[in-house]
């Protein structure tokens, strides 16, 4: 069985969940696989806690222990699946929900890509993003303001001198305005002005990213340490003058072929709109 499945779908986004937001190409086995295996090694949930000697079948054992391994069994297949939940929102997308409270999406992923640079390692083929969501919402101007109040005012309501920038990406919706959506959040950073002394907004190297993907009905957002020094938790670009191990490279491979999602014919795949933006 897999760490990751995807039994969950959009729907259980509307109520706020933390994750990592993947992009890539396309979303083939090499992808999702490579994800996995790096979200378990750095969360140290390696195997989506598995367990290990499971059904050992031994001799002499009676009908009780029979059901109680049984049980025990099942209740350690329930915890496996509330690791890591995939849910895959376009052919070249997919949302991994972190179902473990002990386990934090920011500090997860800003210690992969740390840990990536530092090593001067190179650990993926197909996957281009792998962007931190502390909070899901639906995706509507009211929803986005107070969820962006609710993430934002522990570390920015304060006289703590910082900066920040705002990133808004929009795919498959029409229906917010992308000017609208910055303002609010902007207001909600300095707390309507009250914190604006202390809260200054920086283009070039902001220390917080204020992050809000909108795709089809649901707001992801995060507040993200170092951007730009993760190359904006590009992975592809931050690891891309580094050779994949040989190794990894033959595993990723058979991976793709074996598991290579079907695209057909004529597929333009995502509409995205939306830049980057620090001020408003």
């Amino acid at each position: 069985s897999s760490g990751i499945n995807a039994e969950y779908g959009l729907e259980s986004l509307k109520q706020s969940t933390q994750g990592v937001l993947v992009t890539a190409n396309f979303l083939k086995g090499g992808c999702k696989r490579e994800v996995q295996f790096l979200l378990e090694e750095y969360s140290g949930n390696r195997g989506g806690n598995r367990g290990g000697n499971r059904g050992s079948g031994e001799k002499g054992t009676t009908g009780d222990d029979v059901t109680e391994e049984l049980a025990a069994e099942i209740a350690a297949l329930k915890k496996e699946q509330r690791v890591f939940d995939r849910i895959e929102l376009s052919n070249n997308m997919m949302f991994v929900a972190i179902r473990d409270p002990a386990i934090v999406s920011t500090d997860l992923v800003h210690k992969l890509l740390t840990s990536l640079k530092e090593g001067k390692q190179r650990r993926t083929r197909f996957t281009q993003k792998l962007m931190p969501v502390s909070h899901t919402c639906y995706a509507s101007v009211e929803d986005i303001t107070k969820t962006a109040r609710s993430m934002l005012a522990e570390t920015f309501h304060n006289s703590t001198p910082k900066t920040f920038s705002i990133v808004y990406k929009a795919r498959n919706n029409n229906t917010l305005s992308r000017e609208e959506v910055i303002k609010s959040v902007a207001t909600v950073a300095t707390d309507d002005d009250k914190w604006k002394e202390s809260v200054k907004v920086h283009l070039d190297n902001p220390e917080w990213a204020v992050v809000v993907n909108v795709c089809q009905s649901i707001a992801f957002l995060g507040l993200l340490r170092d951007f730009n020094l993760l190359a904006k938790y590009n992975i592809d670009n931050l690891t891309a003058e580094w050779k994949v191990p040989e190794k990894e490279e033959k595993e990723g491979d058979g991976l793709a072929k074996e598991e290579e999602d079907v695209v057909k014919e004529g597929d333009e795949g995502v509409k995205m709109s939306g830049e980057e933006m620090g001020a408003v």
